[in-house]
């Protein structure tokens, strides 16, 4: 299904942008490919500020503008992605990576879980190696923006997976963007907290649960990150 990249581990280093240049990295990543530019890329970073990430369709929904002046005096400003799903905390205590990759796809929709399985079995792989016996791929009820294919740890969920599809400019080849956002410090409560303030504004009666997330403090308390992350990367490009 893929066309085999050419992977340039050049700044394969943890990136600290802004939320708001993070996410920009990631369209830019996925631009590359739709140009025709590159066939590969892959980037992590965690952002040196915080924000509420959410789909720009929230912008709609009743309430929304005192929503955003409540969590803006919480000291979290609302930006919007373009995948879909519900909101998610980005902060110093997350890492986001972005794959990109060409691809060649048929018609069905089997691509969807190709792309899914393609970041998610070896992040699950690289825990494997950090120690962790229970990793795996999928839901985790009272999780905030749930997928079926979240990476766990217990059955709580470690990492929230999007993706998107694009077509390859002049080109039947698709360009595919996988993004994983891991949570590796903090108390799941403190992020889960401003999900659900957000909620409570928007008067939307869901709400989430801390017990159903994991940071990966929590699961290796003694790990270096910058260290292990390298193997993470690696995995990502070699599968």
């Amino acid at each position: 299904m893929t066309i085999s990249p050419t992977a340039d581990k050049a700044g394969w280093t943890l990136q600290r942008p802004t939320v708001e240049a993070g996410l920009a990295l990631d369209e830019a990543l996925l631009e590359s490919i739709c140009q025709g530019e590159s066939w590969f890329g892959l980037v992590a970073w965690s952002p040196s500020d915080r924000a509420l990430v959410m789909p720009r369709r929230h912008e709609r929904v009743a309430g929304f503008p005192e929503a955003r002046r409540i969590l803006r005096d919480m000291g979290w400003p609302i930006l919007f992605r373009a995948t879909g799903g519900t909101p998610v905390p980005q902060s110093s205590a997350v890492v986001n990576v972005a794959l990109a990759l060409r691809c060649q796809v048929g018609s069905s929709a089997a691509h969807l879980e190709w792309g899914y399985r393609r970041l998610g079995e070896p992040w699950c792989e690289w825990l494997a190696e950090l120690g962790v016996a229970d990793a795996d791929l999928g839901s985790v009820a009272g999780a905030y923006c749930d997928g079926r294919f979240n990476v766990r740890i217990a059955g709580r969920k470690l990492v929230g997976t999007a993706q998107r599809w694009r077509r390859v400019r002049g080109s039947r080849d698709m360009a595919m963007l996988a993004h994983g956002a891991m949570q590796v410090g903090d108390t799941p409560e403190s992020l889960v907290d401003v999900v659900n303030a957000y909620q409570a504004a928007v008067d939307d009666p869901q709400r989430f649960e801390a017990a159903s997330h994991i940071s990966l403090r929590q699961a290796l308390p003694d790990l270096d990150l910058d260290a292990a992350l390298p193997k993470l990367l690696e995995r990502l490009a070699n599968a």
